[in-house]
C-alpha cells in the first residue's frame, strides 16, 4: 500500500526577488526622503508664518497690563517755588491692538522742602478744579471746595486730601505714573 502524500510546489522565492527588490527599494527610500524633506519644508514655512500671527493674538493678554508707565511732565527746575503750575502732557496708550494718544494732566506744586504732584479732580465729585490765584488756594466751583498748596482740605465737603501722582525726579526732570493714589486725611 502506498501512501499518498501532497506534493506542494517548490518556489525559488529568493534569486528573482532580489533583483526586483532591489530596485523598488531605492525607488522606496528615494520617494520616502523627498517626501520627508516636502513636509519638512512645509512645516519651516507654517511655522515661520504662524509664529508671528500667533504672537500678535496672544501679546495683548500676556502684556504688562496694569504696569507702571512713566510720563516725563517736564524739567525740575522749570518749577517756580510756590505757585502751582498745571502740565499737560501726550502719552501713548496700548490696549490690546490698539494705541492711543491721552492727554494727561497734573497740577504740580514745588514747595522748598518738596514736590506733590496733584491729579486734577476734586476728591468729591470729581470735578475739574482750578487755582485762585487771589486766595492762594485751589478752588473746585462744583461745591466751593477749598484746597491749600499741600492739596489739604480747607473747607467744603470733599472727604480727603487732593489725590496725587507717584513721582520721580530723574536727570533733572519730572516723571508721574498718571494713576492717581488717594491720600488720607
Amino acid at each position: 500500500m502506498a501512501i499518498n502524500t501532497p506534493v506542494y510546489p517548490v518556489i525559488d522565492t529568493v534569486g528573482p526577488r532580489i533583483e526586483t527588490a532591489g530596485e523598488v527599494g531605492a525607488e522606496e527610500n528615494r520617494r520616502s526622503f523627498i517626501t520627508r524633506l516636502f513636509w519638512g519644508a512645509m512645516g519651516l514655512v507654517s511655522a515661520g508664518i504662524a509664529a508671528p500671527i500667533i504672537s500678535y493674538l496672544i501679546s495683548p493678554i500676556l502684556g504688562g497690563q496694569g504696569a507702571a508707565e512713566w510720563v516725563q511732565l517736564g524739567k525740575l527746575d522749570d518749577l517756580p517755588l510756590n505757585v502751582p503750575q498745571r502740565v499737560e502732557v501726550v502719552r501713548r496708550v496700548v490696549e490690546g491692538w490698539v494705541t492711543a494718544s491721552q492727554q494727561v494732566t497734573a497740577w504740580v506744586v514745588r514747595l522748598p522742602d518738596k514736590l506733590y504732584v496733584f491729579d486734577p479732580h476734586c476728591t468729591h465729585l470729581g470735578c475739574a478744579y482750578r487755582w485762585d490765584d487771589q486766595a492762594k488756594s485751589f478752588f473746585c466751583p462744583c461745591h466751593s471746595a477749598v484746597f491749600n498748596l499741600e492739596g489739604k482740605v480747607i473747607s467744603g465737603p470733599p472727604p480727603r486730601p487732593l489725590d496725587v501722582y507717584k513721582y520721580e525726579i530723574r536727570d533733572g526732570f519730572v516723571y508721574v505714573v498718571p494713576n492717581p493714589v488717594e491720600r488720607v486725611a
